[in-house]
């Protein structure tokens, strides 16, 4: 017998992912990172350069005489340090630059810290919860490099980002007209590297307590800091008792960094640099040492037995949704205290200031704007429109969870009607609607009883609040009845930014009357100082009303999760 040797093929080593898929594709952890953070780079760094582009037109053609320029800087010097609040320090406003960085300056960072919070507090914790992760450090990769490699890629996606919006503000200085408009390369470079440092450093204190509190925890507590940063470096001046916890995060440490303006500070910059690495290392290590998943909650007191367990769908929204509301009432309860405790500090600044008194009487004719309503009217309404607005897209998208979750095909299956779900779930999101604007009344009312002002009309004015949210609930409810639930918070979220954008840039922008009456928060009046407009009331109440009908009606007519 003879026997025949078989041969078995020699093993084919694996081949590389070309470089292309490695930076941009499914060829590497960076590669695929990259890819599904495109839509969020370009959305924040197109859409923040575009509005300096086309805020620097407006403001170009708005004020084109030497003589305007002088005294639109007057104004702005004229402001009493507690009415410039969120605004930057009034440094070279009379050039294009420098009335950029007082007026929209301070508020782009926040955008994009926000944005860097979520990216940033879910890379990993996001995926660790879905069980996803676990495939992938099955792999033949470190769990180091595997964080490292998605740390990696939202670094070069803000880095995109920036460039982005250092490149539209060299477009927006060549649109001056007036010495000193122009724009300098350094300038740009400066306000753009500020930019991202600040929204590294926000997402790194995200990043660095995932692996230990979860994405939820973490994201909250981020954005606390964030917030609180924004808010009392803006009120360091006025009230200098809180310089030292605005001191406190990086807000605080560049205050005097204002590059398009011409004021550098570049040491400033440096610390935040420090101070993120640092979060971003601890974050790495976390994940590397600590099991995939595991995570220590921070513990909250559990809901009471009656609002919680089997019962109809708005019990259960009013449930799900109550510790969000709660969060968000409490947050905006809190500033509108601080705000209108300091409203004394507004009234009295005034009064040394006849020449913004007659600024504001030209503005608001009949109305005495001199009280602590007209300062909560001023700084507090327009702030806290938006709030709200995002506000009630969180408890859309709780409403929307069961949805998207998979649940609602096991509820449906009792003797639970369509209909019943969406129109019971959305009276349980005007429910915790209520509870938020209940709380933001009361510490209105709290705020103006400590300065001895008048309490009724800016705790009433504040309703305006609970008004703009249901509206903005109401549409949720109706793109989460007729297109998907998944859609119904995004959906929010994106109508009360569009509605702030043509509200505030609007004016500037000259743009057709037709166009800035789309803006629902015009149509309240002044309700901090009771001139309220009928319009507002009407529309908010009936597009909320809407939106439940036609949510209930086309969710009656699809197929779930569609």
């Amino acid at each position: 017998m003879t026997a025949e040797a078989q041969r078995h093929p020699a093993a084919i080593g694996s081949t590389p992912a070309p470089l292309a898929r490695r930076i941009y594709g499914f060829g590497s952890v960076f590669g695929k990172a990259i890819r599904d953070s495109r839509r969020a780079t370009l959305l924040v760094g197109a859409l923040l350069g575009l509005i300096l582009i086309v805020v620097s037109q407006g403001i170009v053609s708005e004020f084109a005489t030497p003589q305007s320029r002088k005294e639109l800087g007057n104004v702005v010097r004229a402001v009493p340090p507690v009415l410039q609040g969120l605004a930057g320090k009034p440094v070279n406003v009379e050039t294009l630059g420098g009335y950029l960085q007082y007026k929209y300056g301070t508020f782009f960072p926040l955008v994009a810290s926000l944005w860097s919070i979520l990216a940033l507090s879910g890379t990993l914790a996001a995926e660790a919860r879905r069980g996803s992760l676990e495939f992938v450090a099955a792999a033949p990769i470190s769990r180091r490099r595997l964080a490292l490699q998605k740390l990696f890629a939202h670094i070069a996606v803000l880095v995109v980002a920036c460039a982005l919006i250092f490149l539209s503000l060299v477009v927006a200085g060549s649109l001056g007209k007036l010495p000193g408009d122009e724009i300098p390369v350094t300038a740009a470079a400066g306000y753009a590297i500020w930019l991202g440092l600040l929204a590294l450093a926000a997402g790194s204190v995200a990043f660095a307590l995932a692996p230990f509190l979860g994405r939820g925890s973490a994201a909250g507590l981020a954005g606390a800091v964030t917030f609180a940063g924004f808010i009392l470096n803006g009120y360091q001046t006025a009230i200098p008792a809180l310089a030292p916890f605005a001191n406190l995060t990086w807000f605080g440490w560049t205050t005097n960094h204002m590059p398009l303006a011409g004021v550098f500070d570049w040491p400033s910059l440096v610390l935040v640099s420090i101070v993120a690495i640092v979060l971003l290392a601890v974050g790495v290590e976390a994940f590397v040492r600590r099991d995939i998943g595991v995570t220590s909650p921070i513990p909250t007191p559990s809901l009471p037995a009656s609002l919680v367990g089997l019962r109809g769908p708005a019990g259960r929204t009013v449930g799900n949704n109550l510790p969000a509301a709660l969060a968000w009432g409490l947050g905006l309860g809190v500033f509108g205290l601080l705000l209108a405790a300091s409203g004394g500090s507004f009234v009295e600044q005034l009064g040394r200031s006849p020449e913004f008194e007659r600024l504001l009487g030209s503005i608001f004719p009949g109305v005495d704007m001199g009280t602590v309503g007209g300062f909560l009217q001023i700084l507090f309404v327009e702030f806290g429109l938006v709030l709200a607005g995002l506000a009630a897209a969180t408890l859309v998208a709780g409403w929307a969870s069961d949805e998207t979750s998979g649940r609602l095909e096991l509820l449906l299956a009792s003797p639970l009607a369509r209909r019943r779900w969406v129109s019971a779930g959305g009276l349980g999101v005007f429910v915790g609607v209520g509870v938020f604007v209940g709380l933001a009344v009361l510490g209105i009312a709290v705020g103006a009883a400590s300065v001895g002002g008048d309490i009724a009309t800016p705790a009433i004015g504040t309703l305006s609040l609970g008004l703009f949210a249901l509206a903005m609930a109401g549409v949720g409810l109706a793109v989460g009845g007729l297109v998907g639930t998944g859609w119904a918070a995004p959906a929010v979220a994106i109508v009360t930014i569009v509605t702030w954008f043509i509200d505030i840039v609007g004016p500037a922008l000259r743009l057709p009357d037709v166009v800035t009456q789309l803006a629902l928060t015009r149509h309240y009046g002044l309700p901090m100082v009771g001139r309220w407009d009928a319009a507002g009331i009407v529309a908010s109440a009936a597009i909320a009303v809407a939106g439940l009908a036609i949510g209930t009606w086309g969710f009656a007519r699809r197929d779930l999760r569609a």
